[in-house]
């Protein structure tokens, strides 16, 4: 049986092609891994010369306050999807990216808004705050790659799944590298980020074409929250182990 042949099966794979597609999947990850780390370290190397230490910071400390907004985003709605055994169907689709729209557009609308509240609050540039800004849009544009990315995890495409992260994150760090260089300082991400946050948007969906559409299904939505939310809190739990500590140590310092 061909790829191709399974795919119009559904998600429902055979054991060689299960064997094959995790194969390449290890590859895929590590591989991945290992080029955007090196990655990241030329481009840290690049902002230690082109960016003040308090510029650097106040990314990472931005970034550790908007993941506030991410942990409530999801509510362990793409797992949920994902480990679902039958088939999935229009229904399931639709109903998991509608209730995931209404959750990220509304938080993203709350901390663009909570934006100037927030800059007072860290002591914020208006630089800052427009970083945060461009992060609560990138939240809306993750939010969008959802239900593409389910699709190539459920058919065990990692290596498809891979470039969308990898393109993202080589525009992101050209992107804030040069505008570093070109004396833009904090502005250098907020740009970055929406570059990123497209990038990766459109090469998902040329990856794993999918035509958004809304509606709701009380049944799917009552299957979604009674896994999601218990495998959200672990989630939650990781976020106060991990960021919150961030946050409250950007505050700190600023």
């Amino acid at each position: 049986m061909s790829d191709s042949q399974s795919e119009i099966l559904g998600d429902q794979l055979d054991l060689h092609l299960v064997k094959k597609r995790s194969v390449a999947g290890i590859i895929a990850i590590t591989s991945r891994t290992f080029f955007l780390q090196l990655i990241a370290l030329v481009a840290n190397f690049l902002f230690g010369i082109f960016l003040l230490p308090e510029e650097y910071g106040v990314f990472y400390g931005v970034s550790a306050i908007i993941e506030f907004f991410v942990i409530f985003s999801d509510v362990g709605l793409a797992a949920a999807l994902i480990q679902k055994k039958a088939t999935l169907d229009d229904h399931d689709l639709t109903t998991t990216f509608t209730v995931q729209q209404i959750l990220v557009n509304t938080l993203a609308l709350v901390a663009f808004f909570l934006s100037p509240l927030i800059g007072r609050f860290y002591n914020l540039s208006s630089a800052g705050v427009w970083l945060f800004r461009a992060l609560s849009i990138s939240l809306i544009l993750a939010s969008l790659k959802t239900i593409p990315s389910i699709r190539l995890e459920r058919q065990l495409e990692f290596p498809k799944l891979v470039i969308p992260q990898i393109v993202e994150n080589i525009l992101f760090y050209i992107t804030a590298v040069f505008l570093a260089w070109q004396g833009f300082g904090v502005t250098s991400f907020s740009w970055a980020v929406l570059v990123r946050g497209l990038a990766g948007l459109i090469v998902i969906y040329l990856l794993a074409p999918w035509r958004p559409a809304f509606g709701l299904d009380k049944i799917i939505i009552r299957q979604l929250f009674s896994f999601g939310l218990p495998f959200q809190l672990n989630t939650i739990i990781a976020f106060v182990k991990d960021k919150l500590i961030i946050a409250f140590l950007f505050k700190v310092l600023q």
